[in-house]
């Protein structure tokens, strides 16, 4: 058996990695050709190939790819055509873990990232081991002994990971919302959403299957489904009053958490009802929801000076995370959106934006964000500039005593950052050298 690993980045060095050490034939490629990738291979000591087309695939028996590889690159589209099995690297390190794990997995447009974080807050106090991989966490294959220690996996899997996913058979699995995103990565919002439905793939009976109430597709989708399904958000597992209730017992009021957002509580119960099923008691989670605090990135509040709030959200790389972030203000907000281009329509933004003072558009996808939403009738609203230090001094001519300036970009940050966290950074960084703010 000749195993292609297709992509070179963590997930793909950690795929190779464990392969080799299990005796099996590797070769790695990557379709791009720098100093750090021809680094990589002289590190890992394998057979490989930089700058590779369809070419790469002879000989070669499977491919297992890395989730930025999107499914139209010619050497993916090749191994269709040759009928290759072509294999996620969380897909991977499932079929080396074999069935005797027990896996949470956890997928969304948004929030992925904070209900597995909820979720393994819980289960620590619990004292129920688990081991946290996926999407924003280490790659699976390369903490592999880590999961069999702990007998328990929470995954967070993204559309990328899951679109070669088959039937993986989740014990629990978690759709928290599907909203238009990713576009530049599928082929259509269709393809989107049948790939997020691939985590329900193989549940039975005893398998619980967790969906969001307000959630059109999750909702569709929930009457098809074989294993025992909780709808979040209805009937007694909802916040009603101030009140987090989890099958209607009480878990904690709204006063008494570190964060806030209809869809963080939302997220909460999420988390609650995954816990739950893995063996946490109502006490467990309610003292795992009461010590938590959102990771970075996250509305996270940065500065505060002279009545206005700074609010880093770099995390919203999507229009419904913005939507989400606005709906958690009741004071005016001055917005900063635009990024790196994904080819996505933010008109699920509009009906918030009467929450806006301003909306300073900037980044490569600025120009496009400043027409649609002069288009939309806020345009004397909007203001475009270049970038996001530009956006930050623009924002603080615009707010005044009792605003937010908030930064939730409903875009990726490629254009100028490395990643959202970089971004994050960079825009605390900028509120700080303005006028020598000291961050919270």
């Amino acid at each position: 058996m000749r195993t292609l690993v297709y992509g070179l980045g963590e997930s793909g060095i950690a795929a190779t990695k464990v392969l080799l050490e299990r005796g099996e034939e590797v070769l790695a490629a990557d379709g791009g050709d720098d100093e750090r990738l021809r680094g990589t291979l002289a590190e890992l000591g394998v057979e490989g190939f930089l700058g590779a087309g369809p070419e790469v695939l002879d000989g070669v028996n499977q491919v297992v790819v890395s989730p930025g590889i999107r499914p139209r690159n010619p050497v993916l589209q090749a191994a269709e055509e040759r009928s290759l099995p072509v294999i996620p690297e969380v897909g991977l390190g499932l079929e080396l873990l074999g069935p005797r794990i027990r896996v949470a997995a956890v997928t969304g447009t948004n929030g992925k990232t904070t209900v597995v974080d909820m979720l393994h807050r819980m289960l620590d106090a619990a004292g129920v081991r688990s081991c946290v991989a996926g999407n924003s966490w280490q790659a699976l294959t390369g903490c592999l002994d880590e999961v069999r220690s702990a007998g328990l996996l929470t995954l967070e899997v993204s559309s990328f990971q899951l679109h070669y996913l088959k039937n993986p058979g989740f014990e629990v699995a978690a759709l928290l919302n599907v909203r238009p995103d990713h576009l530049n990565w599928h082929a259509s919002f269709e393809e989107y959403v049948r790939d997020k439905l691939r985590v329900f793939s193989g549940q039975e009976l005893g398998d619980l299957a967790l969906v969001s109430a307000g959630d059109p597709v999750g909702r569709e989708a929930a009457s098809g489904l074989s294993a025992n399904v909780l709808a979040i958000g209805e009937k007694d597992t909802a916040v009603r009053d101030g009140r987090l209730y989890l099958r209607g017992c009480g878990i904690a009021d709204e006063g008494e958490l570190r964060f806030a957002g209809a869809h963080n509580l939302e997220n909460a119960l999420f988390a609650a009802a995954a816990a739950e099923k893995l063996g946490a008691s109502v006490e467990d989670i309610r003292a795992g929801l009461l010590g938590y605090r959102l990771q970075p990135h996250r509305m996270e509040v940065v500065a505060e000076r002279a009545g206005v709030l700074y609010v880093d959200d770099s995390k919203a790389t999507n229009p419904a995370a913005v939507a989400a972030a606005l709906a958690s203000f009741e004071r005016p907000v001055v917005l900063i959106l635009g990024g790196s281009e994904k080819e996505t329509d933010f008109a699920e933004v509009l009906p918030h934006l009467d929450r806006c003072r301003a909306i300073v558009c900037q980044g490569e996808s600025g120009p496009g964000i400043f027409e649609h939403l002069r288009d939309a009738g806020w345009g004397d609203a909007c203001r475009l500039v270049a970038g996001l230090a530009e956006a930050v001094v623009e924002g603080e001519t615009l707010a005044r005593a009792g605003d937010v300036i908030l930064l939730s970009p409903g875009c990726a940050s490629f254009d100028q950052f490395a990643g959202y966290a970089e971004r994050g950074e960079a825009f605390a960084r900028l509120v700080a050298e303005c006028r020598g703010v000291v961050r919270r």
